[in-house]
């Protein structure tokens, strides 16, 4: 989980709740994500994760906002349109589903019983 702005650390420091203005580099995350998950052959690469997911919050609302899709990072000019970086792949909605879709492949859907 990466949140859009930080606690501001100065307003810590007195006990108040404040978020810096600067949000995290989204982009960068993304990226970092995106190179561990997902990977092909597990019997070669048995140090990558099957799957992970970025969920990526906005705590600095009355109503933390959660981003699950490119547009709605887009749209808070959170993520440049014309990034390559995606979250598609790393969309917490999807991630059980995922998870359970590459056992049942790997290992047979029958083994869930």
């Amino acid at each position: 989980m990466i949140p859009v702005y930080e606690y501001d650390d100065q307003y810590a420091k007195i006990n108040k709740v404040k978020f810096k203005e600067k949000p995290n580099n989204i982009e960068k995350y993304i990226r970092a994500f995106s190179i561990i998950n997902g990977r092909v052959n597990f019997k070669e690469d048995p140090y990558k994760y099957e799957r992970v997911c970025l969920l990526v919050v906005d705590f600095s609302k009355r109503t933390p906002k959660i981003y699950s899709t490119n547009q709605e990072l887009i749209d808070d000019g959170l993520l440049s349109p014309d990034s390559d970086a995606s979250i598609d792949g790393l969309s917490f909605d999807s991630f059980v589903d995922d998870l359970l879709a590459i056992y049942a492949e790997r290992f047979g859907s029958d083994k869930f019983n």
